[in-house]
């Protein structure tokens, strides 16, 4: 019983993994959904990759302060 159960499961491993570049073509196609869709679940375990890089940040944060450093050249030149 162990072993048929360890079979079926490689087996559909096999299915999911590689069944689309082999199979016949209603199986491919159905191996593909299925790895596309155990991937969007997988997928929707990890975080949001919504993250900035640092670089973008810090070169905004240096465009904010070259901009406000230009709006008050004047003063900033004033002051000996």
């Amino acid at each position: 019983m162990k072993t048929i159960a360890t079979i079926i499961f490689v087996l559909s491993l096999i299915f999911i993994g590689v069944g689309d570049s082999f199979l016949p073509k209603p199986l491919s196609t159905i191996s593909k959904n299925t790895r596309t869709q155990v991937n969007k679940i997988l997928l929707s375990f990890t975080p949001d990759t919504d993250f900035e890089k640092p670089s973008k940040q810090r070169n905004r944060q240096v465009d904010d302060m070259e901009e406000r450093v230009r709006g008050n050249r004047d003063q900033l030149v004033e002051q000996p």
